[in-house]
């Protein structure tokens, strides 16, 4: 159990922290995640890849429980950048990130099932296959949610003016 942790602990929190855009939230989430993990799968003899994957899959449906039970609210933290310094690399790197912000505050738009799909698809890097358990849902289905979920994205991009028409 400690070895699955070590390796996966880092993973699962990035997955609950974009997912709900909360760093306390994440940590509880993913706290959560490994109890329940321990007292429902400890004894399994569960592979580590299987056991990775069962744990976002708990990491997950927590996630969707405490999004339905607390109204979440997105903390925004302003950077000790001065913007007015005519570094562009300061400046450059800003905006990559104000655009990284923007693009998962849009996650909240989508359905919780596409914003699970885009996240371990697109984020995660996990394959349809491996998407499709996590979720237990076909392939076909994690397939359609990632085109879905993506097209949804591009189109609330272009209507924040971030990429052209």
């Amino acid at each position: 159990m400690s070895q699955i942790y070590e390796k996966s602990h880092k993973r699962i929190y990035d997955f609950l922290y974009k997912y709900t855009q909360n760093a306390d939230t994440a940590m509880d989430l993913m706290q959560d995640s490994f109890l329940s993990f321990h007292k429902h799968y400890s004894n399994s003899g569960l592979s580590e890849e299987k056991s990775v994957m069962v744990l976002y899959t708990i990491a997950r449906n927590l996630s969707i429980n405490y999004a339905k039970k607390f109204s979440t609210t997105k903390e925004i933290y302003s950077e000790d950048i001065d913007l007015h310094s005519h570094n562009p690399k300061l400046e450059k790197q800003a905006e990559y990130q104000d655009l990284e912000d923007r693009l998962y505050g849009f996650l909240g738009e989508l359905k919780e099932d596409e914003r699970s799909a885009l996240l371990l698809k697109n984020v995660e890097g996990f394959q349809l296959s491996q998407i499709a358990e996590i979720l237990d849902i076909s392939v076909s289905t994690a397939s359609r949610l990632v085109i879905r979920g993506t097209e949804k994205i591009l189109s609330i991009a272009q209507r924040e003016n971030l990429i052209p028409d």
